[in-house]
């Protein structure tokens, strides 16, 4: 859960700096998270089989009104920006920052939003792709309202 403070501090910085702010939005988050432990569900209503009636079904990806579907989400968008070199905030995990070649960028995350922040303009649309080649993005543009804020 990100903390409000975090957020008034990214919005701070971008002032500060006159950074400009970009906002996405992940598509089916809690449908994409793989799952790390063993979970089981009934069959759906009108997808039973009469002969395997008592049966479950093991789940591999999380669905939507699953407990454990946010925490999968996040560890596969986590493993994904560590892997492209973000550095996951310490006292916020909602906050990921990568250092490349001399620019910075902040990744402020919010369940399926996402706001981007950075110094150097010209590399956010190649972080974007980058992005959008592992998740379902849909590109807010520069950012108007964000939890209420």
């Amino acid at each position: 859960m990100i903390k409000p403070t975090m957020i008034r501090l990214v919005l701070t910085i971008v002032v500060t700096y006159g950074w400009q702010i970009h906002q996405l939005n992940v598509r089916n988050t809690f449908l994409n998270g793989i799952l790390q432990e063993e979970v089981y569900m009934a069959h759906p209503p009108g997808f039973v089989d009469p002969t395997f009636s008592s049966h479950v079904c093991r789940l591999y990806k999380s669905l939507y009104g699953l407990k454990q579907a946010p925490r999968a989400w996040y560890n596969w968008l986590n493993e994904f920006l560590i892997s492209i070199g973000f550095q996951a905030f310490k006292v916020d995990t909602s906050l990921f920052i990568l250092f490349f070649n001399g620019a910075i960028f902040y990744s402020l995350v919010y369940a399926n939003d996402i706001l981007l922040t950075r110094s150097n303009p010209t590399l956010l649309q190649r972080l974007i792709i980058l992005l959008s080649s592992e998740f379902k993005l849909r590109d807010l543009g520069s950012i108007h309202f964000f939890l209420g804020i």
